[in-house]
């Protein structure tokens, strides 16, 4: 009788314990997915972004395929929260982030920079292709929001040198997203296509 209840004990405790190892590993994969998200839109957050751009430099480097970065602005965002108030303001980058995650691949990586800006990682597109599936989220929120907030985004696409460090990599997509914030409502590529 002994030996059956020491059994059933040691049984009972393995159970506890692999319950608990569950537990605690789907714990630790929760706060791992809220550490790299945006609360707000559900994207990923700039932490995530340079994790994300640093694996998938290293692929594009292995493949020898094109990455092209996006940088997004939302033109007169301000207007937004100071007129309808932050919640409405909550809504609207909601629905900018699914009109995002709508119009890329499920390989390309859309993130919230911060406050009313995101940055979008194309994997494997050109140039070309990365600015005009921006062209085409460009219209796409110019038609959604133009009259009734009157929102739009300007975008700023590159595509990094092979050997660019990240710094520079992202000074220059500021940089085209700069040019292309002076004008407001415009995607602007550092690269000439003819």
């Amino acid at each position: 009788m002994q030996i059956r209840f020491e059994n059933l004990l040691w049984a009972g405790m393995a159970l506890l314990l692999s319950i608990a190892g569950l537990i605690a590993g789907r714990l630790i994969r929760h706060l791992d997915r809220i550490s790299h998200t945006d609360s707000v839109t559900g994207l990923w957050n700039r932490r995530c972004f340079y994790l994300r751009l640093a694996e998938e430099e290293a692929r594009a480097c292995r493949r020898k395929t094109p990455l092209c970065i996006a940088m997004i602005d939302i033109d007169n965002f301000k207007v937004i929260n100071d007129t309808y108030g932050h919640i409405a303001g909550d809504l609207v980058l909601s629905e900018l982030a699914a009109i995002f995650k709508n119009n890329v691949r499920t390989s390309d990586i859309v993130t919230r920079w911060g406050g009313d800006e995101f940055a979008i990682i194309f994997c494997g597109i050109s140039l070309q292709e990365a600015y005009a599936v921006m062209e085409r989220i460009r219209h796409e929120v110019e038609a959604r929001f133009r009259s009734s907030y009157g929102l739009a985004i300007s975008a700023g696409v590159i595509s990094p040198e092979s050997d660019q460090a990240v710094k520079d990599l992202l000074l220059t997509a500021d940089r085209a997203l700069y040019k292309a914030k002076t004008q407001k409502n415009v995607v602007v590529a550092l690269v000439d296509f003819s």
